[in-house]
């Protein structure tokens, strides 16, 4: 693979297009979406599937007025949907209007409403629903009309040639002709594959086949926070990035970030996500070349942490999302995986520690490298997990981290295992730290108590290769800014804890879509 494939994606490395037919039964109403063609009902010898249920959310999702996202919809909101288009029109209540490039206008639908999803839908695709490559940004937006490129080949040799580190330095972001192309090309992707969703909405895969593919749900926005989401038996995979951007100034020797999670959990409030499964599919970040080869000073950029990511979170929860569980799923193949508060700066508007709540239970977290999860300011719950994590460097994701305390992050977890093939892991493999007292007395004067503020960390039960550890005591012990937990869950919802033995073959038998 040549440097230019790393950074922009190539149209040959994008073929999958959304698949199904439009058969509906069972009282389901088919969204045209602006298509054509009948819909004809399935036949009798081969009824489909019947679909998951929206009512069982626990964990913190189950709090306050609980989660059940489009039960009880009418049947006049119940869609089944097999192309982007349909997905897009259900989520708008057939009011969208999506213009020819797949970008879209619209007014989502509040109103309670049940969205089976069938077969595999790309959401990376224009109204004709076709496959959109990088080179259909490019040609598409100001990266082509104002900045005269008409190809990733042509933008990508251009962009890493003028913010190599040796020219550019680490200094400032990059500016200059080259960045403005690629932030008009991202732009126009952006309008497309990110796909917003409304309040009181349950989106469930029918049978074990249900896919979304190539984009980012997103939950919420400031101007407009929902309410009530069920996400249930559905695979997503690969929200690629065509244009992620080269930071210099990030970690003080420069990173590469992408823009898209699979789901983005923003300004939403009771959210369950459940029996579903998340990866990158077969393009790993880590798979593809350093675009540099290169020392600068004492970097080498050459190395597995400049490599360009074009891909972010699985599921992030940032800004006010809140009551969250995300239960008996399958994550693999992946880097940053789960954020729970996206910045150290408390705000009312944003990250704070009433908001970030979120359980994670009975998930399998297999070949992920870290964030498992990350935590600002949230109460997380994590119990009953397994995690099967490599320490070999030449893993396609090689184990980082699993649990990492943030500014004012608060985790308790429970009963989790965690399996170390072929090398034998420790301890400290397992948990990271990044608080400060100056950040901690900032939350403060934000209006926060002390208490409100604390980082804290506590374990129980955890098994590392069969082997009951204590994670707790290295932990605190490491940094006096982490201290006791002061709340508890059993204190906000009930849930059963099965015993860590055994544990790992009951999580892996029931984790994922299709198992339901």
């Amino acid at each position: 693979m040549t440097m230019k494939a790393v950074f922009l994606m190539t149209s040959a490395a994008l073929v999958l297009a959304s698949c199904g037919d439009s058969n509906n039964g069972g009282g389901v109403t088919v969204v045209s979406g602006g298509t054509t063609g009948s819909t004809p009902t399935p036949s009798p010898a081969t009824p489909a599937p019947t679909p998951a249920s929206s009512l069982g959310a626990d964990g913190w999702a189950a709090t306050g007025t609980g989660t059940t996202g489009g039960d009880g919809a009418v049947a006049a909101k119940t869609y089944t949907v097999t192309n982007r288009n349909e997905l897009i029109q259900a989520l708008y209540g057939n009011t969208a209007t999506i213009a020819a490039d797949g970008s879209y206008t619209g007014t989502l639908d509040p109103a309670k409403k049940l969205i089976y999803v069938k077969g595999q839908i790309s959401l990376n695709m224009n109204q004709a629903l076709t496959e959109q490559t990088a080179d259909d940004y490019i040609k598409g937006s100001c990266a082509s009309t104002t900045y005269g490129f008409t190809a990733e080949a042509a933008l990508t040799t251009a962009y890493l040639a003028a913010y190599r580190p040796s020219v550019y330095g680490n200094a400032s972001l990059p500016v200059g002709n080259p960045e403005n192309a690629r932030v008009c090309a991202a732009a126009l992707q952006k309008k497309v594959v990110q796909i917003f969703v409304p309040s009181n909405t349950s989106i469930i895969g029918l049978g074990s086949d249900a896919k979304l593919v190539h984009g980012n749900l997103i939950l919420g926005t400031s101007s407009a926070p929902i309410d009530n989401v069920v996400v249930r038996n559905i695979t997503f995979e690969d929200a690629f990035d065509f244009f992620p951007q080269w930071d210099p100034t990030d970690s003080t020797t420069g990173r590469w970030n992408s823009a898209y999670d699979l789901i983005s959990v923003l300004y939403a409030t009771h959210v369950w996500i459940d029996h579903s499964t998340f990866s990158d599919g077969a393009r790993i970040d880590r798979l593809y070349p350093s675009v540099w080869t290169e020392t600068v000073g004492a970097v080498n950029y050459t190395g597995g942490d400049f490599k360009v990511q074009h891909h972010d979170g699985l599921i992030d929860v940032t800004k006010l999302g809140n009551l969250v569980t995300i239960s008996k799923s399958y994550f693999f193949g992946h880097d940053k995986s789960f954020l729970i508060g996206g910045t150290d700066t408390a705000s009312k508007t944003a990250e704070n520690p009433s908001v970030l709540k979120v359980t994670f239970h009975d998930n399998y977290f297999q070949g992920l490298r870290q964030r498992m999860p990350r935590v600002r300011f949230g109460q997380v719950h994590v119990y009953n997990n397994y995690y099967e994590v490599s320490l070999d460097q030449t893993a396609d994701e090689p184990f980082l981290v699993a649990w990492t305390v943030g500014q004012s992050g608060k985790i308790i977890a429970e009963n989790n295992a965690i399996i170390t093939p072929g090398t034998a892991g420790t301890v400290s493999n397992l948990w990271g730290i990044s608080v400060s007292a100056a950040r901690t007395s900032g939350c403060i004067t934000t209006g926060y108590t002390a208490d409100d503020c604390a980082s804290t960390f506590a374990d129980s039960g955890t098994q590392l290769n069969g082997v009951t550890v204590d994670v707790t005591t290295p932990l605190r012990a490491s940094n006096a800014a982490v201290t006791a937990s002061t709340w508890s869950p059993a204190a906000n919802y009930s849930y059963v804890l099965k015993p860590t033995t055994g544990l790992i073959g009951t999580v892996i038998a029931n984790a994922g879509a299709g198992k339901l």
